[in-house]
């Protein structure tokens, strides 16, 4: 396995393999148009990788990045490929590109939903992988998130400042909790 990366644009040879992968991975209410992220990943602040191995897509990640944290807000592998190793390999190159605390949100396992296993899943893979809970939830357009961290520590200032970069394109109203208490 040799994974390699570039950054997606619009020319990107594989866009339609990273489009229906985009609309495999992610929920209706989750997903954001690839056009959109192009969109974000024109600012110097973003990246928009795609990853390789050998001449096969294995899939994307999307990060927003200041001086402390990288953001990774979509994240997903091919599904033939998955539990390969691929996502471990690709969080470990991203870490080191970034040399950062890593930092992303996965779906809540204390709410009730139709894909808890898929949920248990996830939230294992993130903690086998090193990263930690920061006891501290991402709230937006009725969704709700738990916020892990890779690294020292979770800097909740560095990681607002991510969405405030977003903000400025008028993206989203986010709302960072810290228990289920605070509603």
């Amino acid at each position: 396995m040799s994974l390699t990366s570039q950054l997606i644009t619009a020319d990107f040879p594989d866009l339609q393999k990273a489009e229906a992968l985009n609309k495999e991975a992610f929920p209706e209410e989750e997903r954001v148009p690839l056009a959109e992220l192009l969109r974000y990943s024109s600012e110097e602040f973003s990246h928009f990788f795609a990853f390789y191995d050998g001449d096969e897509f294995v899939g994307f990640a999307f990060a927003v990045y200041n001086a402390k944290v990288f953001y990774i807000s979509f994240f997903a592998i091919m599904p033939h490929l998955r539990s390969h190793g691929y996502g471990s390999q690709i969080i470990a190159k991203l870490t080191d590109f970034y040399q950062r605390t890593m930092v992303l949100e996965v779906e809540r396992l204390d709410e009730p939903c139709d894909n808890l296993e898929q949920r248990k899943s996830r939230m294992a893979f993130y903690l086998s992988n090193g990263f930690q809970s920061s006891h501290t939830y991402l709230e937006y357009e009725g969704l709700s998130f738990e916020i892990l961290y890779k690294g020292p520590f979770f800097d909740e200032a560095a990681y607002c400042d991510i969405f405030h970069k977003i903000q400025k394109k008028d993206y989203f109203e986010f709302e960072i909790k810290h228990s289920r208490d605070d509603d």
